[in-house]
């Protein structure tokens, strides 16, 4: 390429040619500045000379001696690398021909290593085999016997019959007034599983009604023995005195007691709907008739009596107060009260 290596460049712009203004151009201002000159400047009356600057004395390498300049500086670099790599790689073939090449030991086990093998093997089977042995035959009897599935353990029944374990009232603690109190209240009690007692009167009347409204048939007409329903309740029904208020100046007294017994309003609630299931299944009625059920339906009938009976709660408790007043010198229970205060457990 050409090149000056001795140039004076003119850098200054004052060292310029003179600029066409536009009102230089000819028919622009329709020669409204005729007869003007412009003013000249003039600095200090002597010609101005401008700084100039010296080319850079500076060759630009051409492309050829640049690519091989290029290849002179990176060949030896690449060369080393390869020849690194080659040495890697054959270093790794002669580590492996080596191992490949070096004799196998072909001997086994000594005879002392044989030996302890043999010991240990022995002292874990003797261990764990009787009980891997024992787990398989109890598996095998579980799977072979009668019910298909293991035996199940019953728990023992408590010896708690769950009533209150606390004593009964002290006599001793009470005065006269509160001890005739408590006698003429365990006399009523004593006295209410009699076979004139209202209370048993109550207890069969209570079965009777709750037969009839559900069937329209007594107990009589269903095979339902009354009397025995009323013996199995007031003999399972028992009861303890917890304590006794007197009030001799008012004249009133008052006495709570404890009470164990079938829970008869929800043996009930399970016959009735037992009995009225079965009475649906039946054509016992015609145009408002009531047909007399033959002893075969009685005797379905009292057997779902009698699974009531045995599948009842038998240790429902209750909490009840008993009123006495003190009448022409003597204390007298309130027996409406009592007698309605006994219907929460005897269930009439």
């Amino acid at each position: 390429m050409a090149r000056r290596k001795e140039h004076d460049a003119q850098v200054d712009p004052f060292t310029a040619g003179e600029p066409t203004l536009p009102w230089d151009e000819p028919g622009v201002f329709g020669g409204l500045f005729n007869g003007i000159e412009p003013e000249t400047c003039i600095l200090d009356g002597s010609p101005y000379d401008g700084p100039t600057k010296t080319r850079d004395d500076y060759e630009a390498p051409s492309a050829d001696d640049t690519a091989d300049h290029s290849r002179r500086e990176q060949s030896p670099g690449l060369s080393e690398a390869r020849e690194r790599k080659r040495q890697v790689q054959a270093e790794r073939n002669a580590a492996r021909r080596a191992v490949k090449a070096a004799p196998k030991d072909k001997r086994g086990p000594s005879t002392l290593g044989k030996t302890l093998r043999v010991i240990v093997i022995f002292v874990v089977l003797a261990n764990v085999l009787p009980a891997l042995l024992y787990g398989i035959g109890d598996l095998f009897s579980d799977l072979t016997s009668g019910t298909g599935s293991p035996e199940l353990i019953e728990p023992e029944a408590p010896s708690y019959d769950g009533h209150d374990p606390s004593p009964g009232i002290d006599m001793d603690s009470l005065d006269d007034d509160e001890r005739t109190c408590v006698q003429i209240c365990e006399a009523y009690l004593q006295a209410i599983a009699s076979e004139q007692s209202p209370e048993r009167t109550a207890v069969i009347d209570g079965l009777n009604q709750s037969m009839m409204e559900t069937t329209g048939y007594t107990c009589e007409e269903l095979g339902i023995d009354a009397n025995a329903y009323a013996d199995w309740a007031l003999s399972n029904f028992s009861y303890r005195i917890d304590s006794c208020y007197a009030h001799t100046d008012e004249g009133t007294a008052s006495l709570y007691l404890y009470t164990w017994g079938p829970d008869l309003l929800d043996m009930r609630a399970t016959l009735r709907q037992s009995v009225y299931s079965y009475m649906s299944e039946l054509d016992t009625g015609e145009a408002g008739a009531k047909r007399p059920l033959t002893e075969n339906k009685q005797a379905h009938v009292r057997e779902l009596f009698a699974e009531a009976i045995e599948n009842a709660e038998m240790d429902s408790e209750s909490f009840l107060g008993f009123q006495l007043a003190f009448e022409d010198g003597t204390w007298v229970l309130d027996l409406e009260q009592a007698q309605y205060q006994l219907g929460i457990p005897l269930g009439y």
